[in-house]
This record gives structure tokens, sequence and C-alpha cells, in this order.
């Protein structure tokens, strides 16, 4: 080691006189240094220096001094989350998986209406999903089964690269390969030898056998089963699916398939897949999954004959101001509070587009990251005004591009706004319409009994229950003088 080296690892004084090599003070925080280790000190230690964001490579532009960066990661923009909650759905009845195919080849969607209730408005948006999922090719949709979604992938379908067969239009119906696959298993089963163990193992063996009873067996095996009706509900609002929201665990949700599979039937999973920012997780967990999708039975409380068509629901849980809302262009749910409407004229005929920018920052402050998302969908002008003067609630996400099947290259960046909120404040009612609609229900249908009702018990039930308790009781006191005169 050189004199040099072995003078500047160990010198820690602050005005050395080294002649070799000077004293120098940083420019960001004038720290006196040795002028080797002076970049060192910049490129790793110094608190002032500028410093690319840690999620530069994710899309971060920001630059800031090294002491800022932890304070930083807590908002940055390349921080994000993708929610990973789903919700079940269930088919109604057996014929209603074939209804979904037909609907998605004819790209038949059920329209949301605002004035429905939020469960209507969601098991309406998630059979549209289920329907778009059946636009694809049955190709695709094998594809991306997986061991706990045997029957049926995850929806959203994922995009896969070079997929000639995106649409099932002008190919065979997947029914049709669901039927000629049972024909098959149908087949197989009805051979002569299908039932013994023995010749499925050495077919040459010879022994005895219930040969020729293969058609019995298989009338042995139907099993008698009531034709599935659908309620007068879910034929009214034309939905195929429950309209109650299943929340399987992942790990019996492969049992929960298999069970549905064998009753003829589909248990859909629907994944949220919503990217919303690291800090704002917790509020969109809260906003569209807990006080939501999870409480959907107390938001909406229907009467005891909704299956009969009634259609009245009260509420248990509700928004202690305004309501809840459902935006089916973002999928998520929305806080709308009640607030008086002043509609004025704008000084110098201003318009909501051409505001000045400090308008668009300020309102940042009050409001919430789905209502900017909507306002961003409003016109192009908007959209570009809201990403500059809102920039500090929007993420940024890379963007790839598949050259060849299984290779991804990375685009570029795209910046977003996340659709989320925090959840307003629930209070808990008692239900009292819900009591009152009851007594009065149209759609009640009472049991009468034509033959007048006979009593199982007769009227001196009580005494001779009284007179059979004293005989055992004397018969008991008698017994027990004997005893003792005998002893």
């Amino acid at each position: 080691m050189s004199p040099h080296d072995q003078h500047c690892v160990n010198c820690i004084t602050s005005n050395c006189k080294f002649a070799e090599c000077v004293i120098r003070k940083c420019n960001h925080c004038h720290i006196p240094t040795h002028l080797c280790k002076l970049e060192e000190h910049i490129t790793e230690v110094c608190r002032r220096a500028p410093l690319k964001c840690p999620n530069a490579v994710y899309g971060c532009p920001s630059v800031l001094s090294r002491e800022k960066v932890a304070l930083h990661l807590r908002n940055c923009p390349a921080n994000t989350v993708v929610c990973s909650r789903d919700r079940c759905r269930k088919l109604n009845i057996k014929e209603s998986k074939l209804q979904l195919k037909h609907m998605g080849r004819k790209k038949e969607f059920l329209k949301i209406d605002e004035a429905d209730d939020l469960d209507i408005q969601l098991a309406s948006f998630d059979q549209n999903l289920i329907t778009d999922s059946y636009n694809s090719s049955r190709t695709k949709r094998v594809k991306q089964r997986d061991p706990v979604h045997p029957a049926h992938p995850l929806i959203p379908l994922r995009l896969m690269p070079f997929d000639a067969t995106t649409t099932s239009l002008n190919s065979d119906d997947s029914s049709e390969d669901e039927m000629r696959e049972k024909r098959e298993k149908m087949k197989k089963s009805r051979m002569v030898f299908a039932n013994c163990y023995m010749c499925q193992i050495d077919p040459s063996v010879q022994h005895l056998h219930t040969l020729g009873n293969g058609a019995d067996i298989e009338k042995l095996k139907k099993r008698r089963r009531t034709p599935q009706v659908l309620d007068k509900f879910h034929e009214k609002m034309n939905l195929k699916v429950s309209i109650a929201v299943e929340n399987a665990p992942e790990s019996t949700l492969k049992s929960e398939n298999i069970r549905e599979i064998k009753k003829g039937g589909t248990l859909y999973t629907l994944k949220c897949l919503k990217t919303v920012k690291r800090s704002e997780y917790g509020a969109h967990c809260l906003s569209q999954h807990t006080q939501t999708i999870d409480q959907m039975n107390e938001i909406v409380l229907r009467c005891p004959n909704w299956t009969n068509g009634c259609d009245f629901s009260s509420s248990r849980v509700q928004p202690k101001t305004g309501k809840l809302r459902f935006q089916s262009s973002s999928a998520t749910f929305s806080h709308l509070p009640e607030v008086e409407s002043r509609v004025g004229i704008l000084p110098d005929k201003r318009t909501f587009e051409n505001l000045p920018l400090w308008v668009y920052e300020t309102l940042t402050l009050y409001l919430p990251s789905s209502s900017l998302y909507n306002l961003s969908l409003t016109s192009r002008k908007l959209r570009d005004m809201v990403f500059i003067g809102c920039r500090s609630s929007c993420y940024v996400e890379p963007v790839w591009r598949s050259e060849k099947p299984g290779s991804w290259i990375q685009k570029g960046f795209i910046w977003k706004i996340s659709s989320t909120e925090k959840p307003p404040l629930l209070e808990w009612r008692v239900p009292i319409e819900l009591s009152m609609h009851i007594s009065s229900c149209p759609y009640f249908d009472p049991v009468t009994y034509e033959k007048p009702a006979v009593p199982v018990f007769p009227n001196s039930l009580e005494s001779a229950i009284w007179n059979e308790f004293a005989d055992k009781l004397s018969e008991r006191l008698v017994r027990a003088e004997l005893a003792a005169m005998i002893d």
C-alpha cells in the first residue's frame, strides 16, 4: 500500500495538512474530506446529494436528496400493489351455463342501471364479465385453468400473446366439446369389462365376472334428480348467476369447485386485480371489499319473499351521510355525499376545462382518487390537466410488449390514477321498514288448512300425568315400609 493510500484510509482529521491529498468540502453538505474520498462520499454517504428514487427502474422520475428518500417512498408513484382479493359466483341452475355461452357468442350483456340496488348492479357486472370470458375460445380458457379452478379459469382472463383464437365466433361451440368428452367417458364406462378390476389389469385372464350386466349397472347408477327451476327474482332480472356473493377461501375453493362440477354447475372466481398505491391499499380493501362486498347482505336487506319476485329492500348498514353507489366504468364503490347543488356562472366565461392549474392542484386535497379517475375520463383536455395538476394522486407502471411466445420486453411507462377512496363512516340501524313490509307483502303465500285442527293431546292429559305420578309415589313408599319391616 502506498503512503497516500495508507494515510487517507486512516485519516479522520478535518484540517489535515497532508500535501499529497488535500482536503475539499462537499458541494452539497459542506463536510470536509480528502479529495480521493469525495466522489465516494457523494455517491454513497452524503445526505444531501441528489439521488434517483430506488424505484426509478419502475418509472418513478423523482430526483431528491438522500435524506428524503425514506419519506418519498411512502407516497412514491411507482410503489404500487395489485389487489388479489376475489369473490365467487354460483350458477342458479344447470342450464344457465349453456345460456351464458350463447350470450357470450352473441355478445349480449346486461345493462347496469344505477336505480337498481347495489347487489343487483354488482351481480349484473359480474355476469357481464363471465359472459365476456365465454367470448374467448375454449382452447384459451382451458390453457388458463389451474388445479384450484378446474372448470373455469380466473376472471378476467389473462392476455395471451400470439393467440390466434381470441374469439369463439366462426368456431364450434365449446359445449359441443364438453358433450363429446362426456360421450367418450360414457362409452368407456359401458364396456363389458369396464367394471372388472382384474380385466383392466390383464384382459387375457380367465375368471368369472359380470359379463353383459353393464346396462343394468348403468341403470343402478342413475339417480333421480328433481328438475331445477329458476326463481322468479333471477328470472325477472335475467340473472344466470346467484345474486349472493360467495367468499370461499383458497384452501376450500378446489373442493367447492369439484362439488359444483359434480352437480353440473361451475363456481366462477373473479379477481379484483386493481392497481393502487401502497399508501392507499388499506383504504382500498376497506372501501371496496370489507365494508361493501363482504357485507352486501347487510347493506341491501331483502324481503324473505324475494325468491317469489318481491323487489322490496331495506338496509341495516348505511353511510351516515350520503349514499353508496357502484360505478361500472371503474368497477368500484364510491361514496356520494349530500351537498347543496349551486349552479352559477363562472367569471370571464370560464369552464371546467380552462381553469388555472392551481385549481386542479387544490382539488387533490378534497377529491378522492376515484373522483379524479372519473374526471380524467371526461375529455382528453381534462385528462391532461388532471395528470399535470394532480400528480400526487397518480401512479406509474411499466408497459410490456411481447415479441415472441414467452418473451416480453418493456415498452415504456404510463401514468394512471387509482380508482379508490377512503371508506365512509357507516352506521347500523334497525330495519323498521322491513318489519312493516312483511306484514303486508303481496308475495306472501300463507299455508292454510282446510280441515279443522285436531288436538294432539287430550284435555285430561294433565290430570292423567298427576294421577300416574301419585300412584308411582305411593307404591314406592309402600315398598320402602315393607323393606324396613323385614329388616
